[in-house]
């Protein structure tokens, strides 16, 4: 139940973030150039948010961390 807690926090974590990301994209129209765009992303917390929530999404889905060996001893 913990990860699937996980699972749904990081998935609408990382929808939020690069959401906004992507709406950050629109200061190219105001006439900024693309490094003075990228370089307010990558300064932005949304950045670090949605490359925390895919580092806690990857885990989850690819179960790193997670044993599994000791909950079936403890129950036998």
């Amino acid at each position: 139940m913990f990860r699937l807690f996980l699972f749904l926090m990081s998935y609408g974590l990382m929808i939020l973030s690069v959401g906004n990301l992507i709406l950050y994209l629109n200061y190219r129209t105001l006439g900024y150039s693309w490094s003075v765009v990228f370089k307010f992303i990558f300064h932005t917390t949304e950045f670090y948010m949605a490359i925390g929530a895919c580092i806690v999404l990857c885990s989850v889905v690819l179960d790193v961390g997670f044993d599994r060996t000791d909950n079936v001893k403890d129950k036998v």
